[in-house]
């Protein structure tokens, strides 16, 4: 391979990032989604019996529905558990979210608080959401970032 044929298969991978870039971008709902997901397996520790359980289990089964609508509707799914810039929006979304778990079983187990679930659950939806939209812009930058050279 001579220069030219390098410099040529550079650019066609850098506008091949770009196009990759341009189709990773998802609704706000699908974001919803995530903080939602996140959020009811939190907040499902407030019902009784079994209830948390069976909870995190239809949460578990939601995110397989959401990766194969993704995979259905851009060909592609994206996992968090990614190197790149990424990696840290992942881990504090991890670290936010067994906090978050933690606190709300033990302030319904410990100090009788039955809606501590609910309240903290609602906050981690707020927050992974947020991270979620976080995550992507980075994520499309880190893409479009080897079309612009960087």
């Amino acid at each position: 391979m001579n220069e030219m044929e390098a410099a040529q298969s550079l650019e066609m991978m850098r506008t091949t990032r770009g196009a990759l870039a341009a189709r990773a971008k998802w609704s706000l709902a699908r974001h919803a989604a995530v903080g939602l997901l996140l959020g009811g397996l939190i907040a499902g520790y407030a019902l009784p019996g079994p209830w948390p359980m069976v909870l995190a289990g239809a949460c578990m089964a939601a995110t397989a529905m959401v990766v194969a609508r993704d995979r259905r509707r851009d060909g592609f799914f994206v996992s968090g558990y990614r190197s790149g810039r990424t990696w840290w929006v992942t881990f504090a979304m991890l670290l936010v979210g067994l906090a978050a778990l933690v606190g709300a079983i033990v302030l319904k187990q410990r100090y009788g608080i039955t809606w501590a679930p609910v309240a903290i659950g609602g906050g981690m939806a707020v927050f992974a959401t947020i991270m979620s939209i976080v995550w992507e812009r980075m994520y499309r930058q880190e893409l479009d970032g080897a079309r612009h050279g960087c």
